[in-house]
């Protein structure tokens, strides 16, 4: 029993040392990565495809301070991560919002779609796919730069501008965008509605534990009855 305890003592401590790259601080519905559902706490690993079904979805904290934040009926996945040196994703379907952490200076962080290439230097966007539409990138703050997989066209978007691009076209250039209409969007007003900044998770709980712990939930409460 002490070598049992000393273990799981050992490895919690390590967890508080060194936090996982990419944690789910928040998740609603059912999500996945790469097919295995997703509770709040756990790890994400690069490679991991995220789906949320419709309804749900989900918040995931980088350990560098940045937070992502992926609405329902969305498909992403993860691909590089080194904290501190590089993060990129790629958006094959529906609504992520991002605030991003002010990057060290050769630090890269890029949000990618079917269609283009999103890279920054610590601001505010949001990034929409939809099949056979247009993508849609929205600057909130900071500079986002818009780049076409081709390499022909790139556009650099300042707070309040922003770019609609396609791949069979180049996209016309940045616009401005009503920041008020995006009190009518349920996805906005979802990313609003959340604490600035990302609660911290405790140390993660085993499966089976959690398990055990709903299980005996309602014999305790036939006990107190």
């Amino acid at each position: 029993m002490r070598a049992i305890a000393i273990a799981f003592l050992c490895s919690t401590a390590a967890w508080a040392q060194e936090p996982p790259a990419m944690t789910a601080t928040y998740v609603e519905g059912m999500v996945t990565a790469s097919g295995t559902p997703v509770l709040e706490g756990d790890a994400l690993h690069e490679g991991n495809v995220v789906v949320t079904q419709p309804g749900a979805r989900m918040e995931i904290s980088l350990s560098t301070g940045s937070v992502i934040r992926l609405g329902e009926s969305s498909r992403m996945t993860l691909g590089n991560v080194q904290p501190g040196k590089s993060f990129s994703a790629k958006l094959f379907l529906g609504n992520l919002w991002t605030k991003v952490h002010k990057l060290l200076s050769a630090e890269t962080f890029h949000i990618e779609t079917e269609n283009g290439v999103a890279g920054v230097r610590g601001t505010e966007f949001r990034v929409e796919a939809a099949e056979g539409k247009e993508d849609v990138v929205r600057v909130y703050e900071g500079v986002v730069e818009v780049r076409g997989h081709d390499g022909k066209w790139m556009h650099r978007l300042e707070p309040g501008n922003e770019l609609r691009f396609h791949r069979d076209r180049p996209p016309a250039g940045p616009r401005a965008f009503d920041r008020a209409s995006d009190s009518g969007d349920k996805f906005m007003h979802w990313v609003r509605s959340r604490p600035k900044e990302p609660r911290q998770m405790h140390p993660p709980v085993k499966r089976e534990e959690q398990k055990r712990e709903e299980k005996e939930k309602p014999r305790e409460k036939r006990k107190n009855h």
